[in-house]
């Protein structure tokens, strides 16, 4: 036995390569159903195991990786549940670019883009009809400024209203993009006041779903958790707070995909 083993053992080191395991690579993105789906792979300090998660914000399929290691397992999983994908992926929403003809939602209305190298370069709504001109490769960030600027001037003015009622101090209101939240507040304790930050998609949204997102930010002010007792407030400044909940458990994600090619 022993000179058998030693045979294969010569043959193996000097008259063949070395055969090396490699690390299974990740894809890039996925075809399913139809679209092309980034994957993202994101390692956390944190984390035990590998999760997979397809984000219909973000439209993306998302792996969550430990420290070290779980490579092979993100590229089982992408394969093993490959059903699961195109099931869920069928059901995101399609993306709604900013092109003329295209309808999007301005609160909660339905509204149709009019360009014309004509028409006036600021954006106009009149009715169901946003008319905006100017060069044709600008339109994008012209309606998506224009919808930032008047998310602004809808939300600011009812936060401070709010904290006014309340009696705290508030130090700015702002919008951005964030896909994680439509709303967060910040230093409510400080003696400066408050920052207040909101999702500029929400002035796509009904203004009584806007409205909730305010009250909610607005109870921050007093509860900087969401106990029982900041519940109850939010409840007493807003009682639909928990329809516009379940309205953008329902419409939100189709939100993120308003702008977007």
């Amino acid at each position: 036995m022993s000179a058998i083993w030693k045979t294969i053992s010569s043959i193996s080191r000097f008259n063949t390569p070395m055969l090396r395991w490699r690390r299974p690579t990740l894809p890039d993105e996925l075809i399913i159903a139809g679209r092309r789906v980034p994957v993202v792979a994101t390692r956390r300090p944190t984390a035990r195991g590998v999760r997979l998660r397809a984000s219909a914000v973000n439209g993306r399929i998302e792996i969550s990786l430990p420290p070290r290691g779980g490579d092979e397992i993100g590229a089982a999983l992408l394969k093993t549940h490959r059903d699961w994908l195109e099931a869920q992926v069928a059901k995101w929403p399609r993306a709604i670019a900013f092109a003329p003809g295209a309808v999007i939602p301005i609160d909660g209305n339905p509204v149709r883009i009019d360009w014309s190298v004509d028409h006036p370069r600021t954006p106009a709504q009149a009715g169901d009809v946003l008319r905006v001109g100017g060069p044709l490769h600008l339109l994008p960030g012209r309606i998506e400024r224009w919808l930032k600027a008047r998310a602004l001037a809808d939300l600011e003015p009812a936060t401070r209203r709010l904290a006014a009622q309340l009696g705290r101090p508030l130090a700015r209101v702002s919008v951005g993009d964030a896909s994680s939240r439509w709303g967060s507040c910040a230093g409510a304790r400080s003696g400066e006041g408050a920052r207040i930050a909101y999702s500029w998609r929400l002035i796509l949204a009904p203004a009584w779903v806007r409205f909730a997102i305010v009250a909610h930010e607005a109870a921050h002010l007093v509860h900087q958790d969401h106990s029982p007792a900041f519940h109850a407030l939010n409840r007493q400044l807003d009682p639909r707070a928990a329809e516009a909940k379940r309205w953008l458990a329902r419409h939100g994600a189709a939100l993120h995909w308003v702008g977007r090619a």
